[in-house]
């Protein structure tokens, strides 16, 4: 194996620092073969983060201090942390003073919000408090500024974090790791500029193309909105009749396996006081600011034909059938 001499040791040292994107003849590395990144991807920035909260003790002193927590130590990080509710893109658990806090965060470049994905992470939070993981829990939402912005008035998240902050908290030193690291902060933030550009999955597409026809043709009593092309993560089919109250929806979440007949803006407490004795094949729960009457049904396979798949359907179709007779439970109250 080589063996460097000093003046090599020093020429390396010498190299690596340079500021990022020039070379020795004084030209922009850039030019050679054009942008370093093609683009940032939300899993980027989430390995980014983990990464940081790992290996940082003063990263997550600064973190947490952004969100109110003061003197945190770190006591773990997790990435993509599932359930039956779906996914907390990154979970980082410190403590401070005696507690153990733990901050579920929600990334995003530019994606839009799935539906209802801020009462989940509340949902998740509490599950996995009330089961002893942590003492208390707060959540986050981690993106561009831009896109910080345009979150509803009444969006669940406690906290907001820019990628603008992140990308200044690197600016702040200067050796090539950090520098690295604000440029990648940099582009992430001009992609939620430009705004989020959907990679269509044509398996997706082609299943909820086909099951709003198979509804058109053999269910007109349940309505679904004529989709458009779909991504990897469109999961749900939101579907009502012609009769149902404003508020109130069937709620087809197939990677969860289940059809929930959904009244927004409700406790548990109100439906049950209408009615406490439910069928057993019916569960009511408290969903964030909802309330839902849920049903188990098989999963389907989105990337295969709904034709392959019809007995299976239509065990979901009947669920949802039973749960509309329930639409207007709460108007009785």
């Amino acid at each position: 194996m080589a063996v460097l001499s000093l003046l090599q040791v020093e020429a390396v040292r010498t190299e690596l620092a340079e500021p990022i994107g020039t070379n020795t003849c004084g030209g922009n590395l850039e030019e050679d073969f054009g942008r370093y990144l093609l683009s940032v991807e939300e899993r980027d920035i989430d390995l980014l983060l983990m990464e940081e909260f790992h290996i940082s003790p003063t990263f997550v002193s600064w973190f947490t201090a952004q969100i109110g927590i003061g003197e945190a130590v770190f006591a773990g990080a997790w990435h993509s942390v599932s359930d039956t509710d779906g996914e907390t893109d990154l979970l980082l658990r410190v403590v401070s003073a005696g507690t153990r806090t733990a901050i579920l965060i929600e990334n995003k470049v530019a994606a839009p919000e799935q539906s209802r994905q801020d009462e989940r992470y509340h949902i998740r939070g509490a599950r996995s408090r009330d089961a002893g993981l942590f003492d208390v829990y707060v959540t986050c939402m981690c993106a561009p500024s831009a896109y910080l912005a345009g979150l509803s008035p009444n969006s669940l998240y406690q906290h907001r974090m820019p990628y603008e902050a992140i990308r200044d908290w690197y600016s702040q030193f200067d050796d090539p790791r950090s520098v690295w690291r604000q440029r990648i902060m940099s582009e992430a933030i001009e992609q939620g500029r430009r705004g989020y550009v959907m990679i269509v999955n044509s398996n997706k597409s082609a299943f909820h193309r086909n099951y709003w026809e198979y509804l058109q043709r053999k269910h007109p009593k349940l309505m679904m909105r004529e989709p458009k092309d779909k991504g990897s993560k469109s999961d749900w089919i939101i579907l009502k009749t012609h009769d149902m109250p404003k508020g109130v929806s069937i709620d087809h979440k197939n990677d969860q396996g289940c059809v929930d007949l959904t009244f927004n803006r409700t406790r548990l407490d109100d439906l049950l006081a209408v009615r406490s004795e439910w069928p057993d094949d019916i569960i009511p729960l408290q969903r964030g600011g909802s309330t839902v009457l849920r049903k188990r049904v098989p999963k389907l396979d989105m990337e295969r034909a709904v034709s392959e798949q019809i007995d299976e359907l239509e065990q979901v179709l009947a669920a949802a059938y039973a749960l509309s007779a329930f639409s207007r439970v709460m108007q009785s109250s």
